[in-house]
């Protein structure tokens, strides 16, 4: 019984470490205890950092990330990019009263620095905060239970993607702290609303390819429950060119409304004569919300599952005009008045023609009156024909520095020979040219005239 009773004196000790073996091992290796066994002070809380590195700096910077990390798991909330600046600056954080209170390094043979640091924290200050956590996780549980129960009524009464848009709402405000339920983890939340898009179909019905019409309707692929999604946004994408004949890529949004489906126009006359135009559920502004919130990889997941729902219409728009050749020639005046030589506007409204798929024949005419034209035109060329014509002039000058600009005004007309009528008429346009030469600012202008004028024009020969 005495042997036993230095035993019974030594073991409180032995089980009050942390690691009987983990103490030992640091003793012989050289190590301080506290790089195993954190000591625990009442009243304040212990964190252990350690990097390893070629240079002793950054394998400093590494413990302090550590340090971080560690923290971070008991408030229960990443604070490392909030602090990290100030703990690699300072050593301290203010908000824990947290500071560097001892470190060791040792380098290996091979040159690699290996640096331990110790922190404390005040408990109190840290158990807070991890309280005040909590309570936003409460909070935030009792928000994303909300849009989920507002979710489930918009699906019940057919508007499926302002279901799928409270997902995506809660799943970014999910994305912005610790959630106290696995349901409502953004990934799950995310496979919901992917779940609802990959549901739906979109599809394109009575396409007239020529005036590109068609009906697009949202509609559920299952039909044990009524098909017809209502008020869906939906964007229809294609290609269209400005009034300079540059193409671009054009949208326009459209809503399902209360019948499940929209007539779809381009309402631009200067969308490209053939292509294809993409149906496609709108939801840009949940991914603008989203951005620098939600992991990246589940905002993919979502953009892939919407492109598998897309439909696409195939159009052709057809000359109004059938294959009745089309004759053009613009005069170019100067800015006294004089009759120039140049070509520049009439082969810019033939280029512009040309990309909308009009061919054109430029002509160069001797007479300045329609009445003369028409009669020049039947003699050369014969009966029949669509004719542009037209006139543009400089009408004001200057210089800017090194540069000279050119305002020129001007018109086309487009007449069928056949009949005598006005088909169209673009009325004055005005346009600006820049350029290091009187000549060259003369000439932009009167290209972007010829543009524009021209685009003008397209409506009239193709169908709407």
């Amino acid at each position: 019984m005495k042997r036993l009773l230095p035993l019974l004196l030594i073991l409180p000790l032995l089980f009050s470490c942390t690691s009987l073996g983990e103490l030992v091992r640091s003793q012989v290796e050289g190590m301080p205890a506290w790089v195993s066994s954190p000591p625990s002070r009442s009243g304040q809380v212990s964190f252990v950092g350690k990097g390893s590195a070629t240079v002793e700096y950054n394998a400093r910077l590494q413990a302090y990330e550590e340090i971080l990390a560690e923290l971070s798991v008991f408030l229960g909330e990443d604070v490392r990019a909030e602090y990290y600046r100030e703990l690699t600056n300072t050593e301290k954080i203010a908000d824990f009263s947290l500071q560097i209170i001892n470190e060791h390094q040792r380098t290996d043979t091979k040159g690699v620095t290996t640096v331990y640091l110790l922190a404390r924290a005040d408990q109190q200050l840290v158990t807070g905060r991890r309280s005040i956590i909590y309570q936003y996780a409460l909070e935030r549980q009792q928000q994303i239970s909300a849009l989920i129960t507002e979710a489930d009524r918009h699906y019940r009464e057919n508007r499926d993607t302002e279901a799928i848009a409270h997902y995506l709402q809660a799943a970014i405000l999910a994305s912005a702290g610790p959630v106290l339920e696995k349901k409502h983890e953004p990934s799950a939340l995310i496979d919901r609303a992917i779940s609802y898009v990959k549901a739906l179909q979109i599809s394109v019905r009575n396409a007239e390819s020529e005036t590109i019409q068609a009906t697009v309707q949202l509609r559920r692929k299952r039909r044990l429950i009524s098909s017809r999604v209502l008020e869906a946004p939906i964007k229809a994408y294609f290609t269209s060119a400005n009034s300079l004949g540059i193409r671009y890529a054009d949208s326009l949004l459209f809503n399902t409304a209360s019948a499940g489906s929209f007539l779809f126009l381009p309402y631009s006359q200067l969308i490209d004569s053939s292509g294809v135009i993409t149906f496609s559920l709108f939801f840009e502004p949940e991914f603008a919300d989203a951005e620098g919130v939600l992991d990246p990889a589940l905002i993919a997941q979502v953009r892939d599952a919407i492109a598998s729902v897309e439909a696409e219409f195939v159009y052709e728009r057809a000359p109004l005009f059938g294959s009745r050749t089309l004759l053009a020639e613009v005069h170019e005046y100067a800015y006294d008045g004089s009759l120039l030589a140049g070509e520049v506007a009439v082969n810019s409204v033939a280029a512009t023609l040309e990309g909308a798929k009009i061919a054109v024949s430029v002509v160069e005419l001797s007479e300045e009156e329609w009445e003369d034209q028409a009669e020049e035109l039947e003699q050369r060329y014969g009966a029949g024909h669509l004719v542009i014509t037209g006139s543009v002039g400089v009408v004001a000058e200057d210089r800017a520095k090194d540069r000279y600009i050119s305002v020129a005004v001007g018109q086309i007309a487009l007449r069928d020979t056949r009949t005598g009528e006005l088909l169209f008429s673009s009325k004055d346009v005005e346009a600006v040219g820049s350029g290091l030469t009187a000549v060259a600012s003369r000439n932009e202008a009167f290209q972007r005239f010829g543009s524009v004028a021209a685009s003008l024009c397209i409506a009239a020969l193709l169908s709407p």
